[in-house]
């Protein structure tokens, strides 16, 4: 059994622009690294061994931010296309609305031309579980979740069809679980075994956010017999969904900075202007 962690990037450039953002490549605002530094640094005392990060931008770098607040050995990075967000195709970087003509219709197998369907986005998702996930279930099997706590940082449709991909395993077949979004930078947290494990009780001293805590999705003893051709059925315990509390200090900054998109070399700029020596923010003039 591990611990499991699902994250939101921070907030991207096109998130402020109410459009078809899925593979387009929009970085970070300065809002939205700093939300991401924010979120790394309130995790600087949860251990984490290994973090998977889509290749995107926003949630590369949101999951570099979590590497570097982490203690010597850092845990393992693995980068993955695999763990993109879903892709619209021709309506790439079109607004929302009917007014521009590129609505989403109903049904998890529409796609905009050249695009991706929610079912192309869940094939994905089983992709990166079957990769990434299995092999650490496996070596963790019957273990405390304790013993691996495995960070995916992502996008909010794929990380909805990720953690949809993992329910649809439990005996149950779970394939609802109330999703509602997440918040840029915000996370959920899960506890995930295979159903023939010994249950084990919860674990302690992980996070919980007590507006968002459900009870387990499934928690079945054990599985029905295996065939080669069926995944092994999970245990999926959910139990905190979207938390947020590291934003709680977070503010955009004022004159329009927070809104353009990070650049480190902006920090010079902004302590020339400030009257601060280039390179240098510690020294201030007048």
């Amino acid at each position: 059994m591990i611990t499991l962690t699902v994250v939101r990037h921070g907030e991207s450039t096109d998130n402020l622009r109410a459009c078809w953002a899925g593979w387009a490549d929009a970085p970070l605002s300065n809002h939205g690294m700093n939300q991401a530094k924010a979120l790394g640094a309130s995790l600087a005392s949860t251990p984490i061994d290994a973090i998977f990060a889509s290749d995107l931008l926003r949630a590369l770098w949101t999951g570099q931010q979590i590497e570097k607040h982490q203690s010597d050995p850092k845990p393992a990075f693995t980068v993955s296309p695999l763990l993109r967000e879903q892709h619209f195709g021709a309506a790439e970087g079109q607004a929302f609305g009917e007014k521009s003509g590129w609505v989403r219709q109903p049904g998890r197998r529409f796609k905009f031309p050249e695009g991706e369907s929610l079912e192309d986005v869940r094939a994905r998702a089983n992709s990166a579980i079957s990769q990434f996930i299995e092999p650490i279930l496996e070596a963790h099997r019957s273990s405390p979740a304790s013993s691996a706590h495995v960070f995916v940082v992502a996008h909010g449709i794929f990380n909805a069809e990720f953690i949809g991909a993992l329910l649809a395993r439990t005996t149950s077949g779970a394939l609802e679980w109330g999703y509602r979004g997440m918040t840029n930078t915000g996370w959920t947290r899960m506890e995930v075994g295979y159903a023939d494990e010994t249950p084990l009780p919860p674990s302690k001293g992980l996070t919980t956010s007590p507006s968002t805590s459900q009870q387990p999705s499934s928690v079945p003893p054990t599985s029905p017999p295996r065939t080669s051709s069926a995944l092994p059925k999970l245990n999926v315990r959910i139990f905190s969904t979207d938390v947020t509390k590291h934003l709680d200090g977070v503010h955009r900054q004022k004159g329009g900075i927070g809104s353009q998109g990070f650049d480190e070399k902006q920090k010079d700029l902004r302590a020339f202007f400030s009257g601060a020596a280039v390179g240098d923010d510690s020294k201030k003039t007048g």
